[in-house]
């Protein structure tokens, strides 16, 4: 997830201070199945008429005991109540088919997630689309016979749900985009060199896996404990459970599946966006900004409607209430913010486009980074004073200010409404802590949590605060990863990094490496905390670029490669904990997970970059271009660069006190003091429950609609507030059933459609093929007809 512009979709469950409760309201955005997993798979319970009795197997949700008022009150209820608590240690995940497939997926995975990545919206590939991918696939393997040993090698028997979440694991672990790719993207862009395809393929590996080794070290302090729910984590669970323990009505539940992605596989460009509002006046440069938003950059999207699910996402089926609140108050919040601004004048507004990534001169023009640069790709002092300071559009300006804000905000939202939850992380710094680990050092004692004399050993005390969670006991009777494998990880790939920092010649010292992975664990106990309880996160690379611009000035690349470490890094192991924490309630072994995770890295990474590369090389002009279309765009590689020229090559200049942008930087002050009304308010008047506003989220969403396409705002809002807001309140059966397999039918119909697109239409394959020009697809100006400024203020 890349800073700015990789826009998240996640889940934001409040926890209360004392009793660890959960919000009604997101709890069944959590629940799959729910009766289904509510007692083994082996007990017989009354369902239907008086006296009759059925396997569990068969019981469906439209029987399920579930009404308006049902409660799920403790972190404890909702895990046991909501998730099969059974196990069975027989079932064999390491089979050829779960390597096959999960191979087979995580490649598509990692090429669709490289082509996600330039496109006018960054989208994500949905993990519940993997899941129906893997069961399929799964699925068609046990019709191959089984005669002899080569056929009971190729089909050992069913599909099990071990297999399963291995490969999905393995699959979601490589359908990213490593931000590695990113700087490899800028490079070959902007500065007209890139590594060899070794050096940048093992740079790959290390960014990506260094994460890993940095909390694999700790992580039962972040899965072990009930209190850590990992929300994310949930629906996959349960998705998985209602595949595995009923047969038939996963058949059911599929052709459903099939029948919805289908029906949106559909390629009609006039559906990214309608405006009203500009089909009205086709004149206006205040309605484009407002109201147009079907082109990268082009406007805010307000009020315009979308039916390209593409853009619109399927987030909103899976957020609680509460979130789509703050988001929809943060969203209303940008509109008037941005708009505001731009007619204001603020920093010179109408010297630039309205919306754009890249830098600019003073009067408005592209800013030429080329022009400021001298040997080894450094800032010349000389040369930057008589060309000029770099200056950003005013929407990217004001999100660089409020998502600094956000970032504070976020911590100090975390202290003040969870300390209660994440306080015993912190336990074993505190200097009696330490003094008491130096000793156990020396002379091994037998304990308990920070104490025990073999960690790896299943013969010892229960871990605090795993008391009465059935999970976490059905996990002890796998052997756990050796901490010895993730301190191999992290060693292995704090090496490599740091080879390749001095081999491709990125200008970042080694000090200045170490710090950016000594943020990055930092950073990332921060973070883990906040995603494991209340399962939202945004990644804080502005504060990472600016610390490594003042660390290390002048180098914009030297300040890519110590964001690369200080951040991706930071994804990485908060990704590595929720897979561990769905493979706990998952029941696949630890082992399997670290296995999983390992092989989709490193597959992901070789793919992603000759992925990248083939995209750079057949796009150039469109990714160096302002405004991009409405299939290819250049927004994030931008983005990275302009912020790497602006920290890294004038950041005391640009961003220091007498600097034009002094007060971004300060932000990270701002937000300090951003949750205390709501805390306090809340504490003197708990009634008027400003305990529901996420100042988190809500300053996210100030910055939200500064890139790519904005015209899907209003169908996701709809669809979001429709789905949580009324069917899961009043129809919580369908809700249980099938809010999952709509939302993965629809991403995978969007997944399947942009990788035929590309390759068929987009020039992915290396020739273009664009639609015809006709009145649905208005090829030569905005699809939803609004006045093209053609990037311009």
């Amino acid at each position: 997830m890349d800073g700015l512009n990789n826009r998240p979709v996640t889940r934001a469950t409040h926890v209360e201070d004392n009793e660890t409760k959960i919000d009604r309201l997101s709890v069944t955005a959590s629940i799959s199945t729910p009766v289904a997993s509510r007692v083994g798979s082996n007990k017989e319970v009354p369902v239907g008429k008086a006296g009759d009795t059925k396997h569990i197997d068969n019981i469906d949700p439209e029987i399920a005991e579930i009404t308006p008022d049902t409660h799920l009150d403790t972190t404890l209820q909702l895990v046991t109540k909501t998730l099969d608590i059974t196990d069975n240690p027989s079932d064999n995940p390491y089979t050829l088919r779960a390597f096959v497939v999960g191979l087979g997926l995580s490649a598509f995975g990692a090429v669709i997630a490289e082509i996600f990545y330039f496109k006018p919206q960054t989208v994500s590939v949905s993990s519940i689309f993997l899941v129906i991918a893997a069961f399929c696939l799964g699925e068609a393997t046990v019709l191959i016979p089984r005669w002899g040993k080569i056929g009971r090698f190729l089909n050992p028997g069913p599909f099990n749900q071990k297999e399963h979440v291995f490969i999905v694991i393995m699959a979601s672990s490589a359908a990213t985009c490593a931000l590695g790719t990113e700087q490899l993207a800028v490079q070959s862009l902007y500065y007209g060199n890139q590594p060899n395809a070794a050096s940048a393929i093992f740079m790959l590996f290390s960014s990506q896996c260094i994460g890993y080794g940095l909390l694999g070290i700790m992580r039962k302090a972040f899965i072990y404990p009930t209190k850590f729910l990992w929300p994310t984590s949930l629906p996959l669970a349960a998705l998985f459970q209602s595949m595995h323990l009923n047969k038939d009505l996963a058949k059911k539940r599929l052709r459903v599946f099939w029948y919805v992605c289908l029906a949106v596989m559909y390629m009609f460009p006039m559906t990214i966006g309608i405006s009203v509002f500009c089909l009205a006046n086709q004149h206006s440069a205040l309605f484009t900004y407002l109201f147009g938003g079907t082109n990268g950059n082009e406007g805010m999207g307000f009020l315009s409607w979308s039916m390209d699910w593409q853009y619109i996402g399927t987030g909103e089926f899976v957020l609680p209430m509460n979130t789509l609140v703050n988001q929809l108050i943060g969203y209303i919040g940008c509109v008037i913010l941005t708009v505001t601004a731009y007619f204001s004048n603020v920093w010179n507004a109408q010297n630039f486009p309205f919306l754009g990534q890249v830098l600019f001169t003073e009067n408005g023009t592209v800013y030429n980074q080329t022009e400021i640069l001298g040997k080894n790709n450094e800032v010349d002092p000389e040369a930057l004073a008589a060309y000029g300071l770099p200056s950003f559009t005013t929407s990217n300006a004001l999100t660089l200010l409020v998502f600094n804000m956000g970032i504070t905000a976020a911590i100090v939202h975390i202290f003040l409404w969870n300390w209660n939850d994440v306080k015993f992380v912190f336990e074993p710094f505190r200097p009696n802590a330490l003094k008491r680990g130096f000793r156990n050092l020396l002379v091994p004692r037998n304990g308990n949590f920070w104490h025990r004399a073999d960690p790896d050993s299943e013969n010892v005390a229960p871990y605090p605060g795993t008391e009465g969670d059935p999970h976490f006991a059905a996990m002890r009777v796998y052997k756990d990863v050796p901490s010895w494998w993730y301190h191999s990880v992290l060693v292995i790939a704090l090496v490599i990094g740091l080879v390749c920092c001095y081999q491709q010649g990125t200008g970042l010292p080694w000090w200045a490496f170490f710090i950016s992975v000594g943020l990055a664990w930092f950073l990332t106990i921060i973070y883990a905390c906040m995603f494991g309880i209340v399962g939202f996160f945004y990644q804080p690379t502005g504060v990472i670029q600016m610390i490594g611009g003042y660390l290390v000035p002048r180098r914009p690349v030297a300040n890519m490669m110590f964001t690369l470490y200080g951040s991706n890094a930071l994804v990485q192991a908060i990704g590595m904990l929720s897979d561990l924490k769905l493979a706990q309630y998952a029941k696949l072994p630890p082992r399997a997970a670290f296995t999983a995770q390992i092989l989709g890295t490193c597959v992901g990474a070789v793919l992603n970059w000759v992925m990248m590369n083939s995209i750079v090389e057949n796009q150039r002009d469109i990714l160096l271009s302002v405004e991009g279309t409405s299939i290819w765009s250049g927004q994030n590689v931008q983005t990275y660069n302009a912020q790497a020229v602006s920290w890294g090559g004038a950041g005391s200049e640009i961003f220091g006190r007498n600097g034009v942008y002094w007060m971004i930087p300060m932000g990270l002050v701002f937000g300090l003091f951003a949750p205390l009304p709501f805390w306090i308010g809340h504490r003197f008047f708990p009634k008027l429950r400003l305990d529901y506003f996420n100042t988190f989220i809500i300053l996210t969403w100030l910055g939200w609609l500064s890139v790519g396409i904005n015209s899907s705002l209003l169908a996701y809002f709809v669809f979001g507030f429709f789905a949580q807001g009324y069917v899961r309140r009043y129809r919580p059966v369908l809700f249980a059933k099938w809010n999952l397999i709509i939302a993965a039918a629809i991403a995978g119909g969007c997944s399947l459609i942009v990788f035929i697109l590309t390759f068929a239409v987009s020039g992915g394959s290396g020739e273009a093929r664009p639609f015809p020009t006709w009145w649905g697809n208005n090829a030569d100006g905005n699809s939803d007809r609004c006045l093209y400024m053609n990037g311009g203020g």
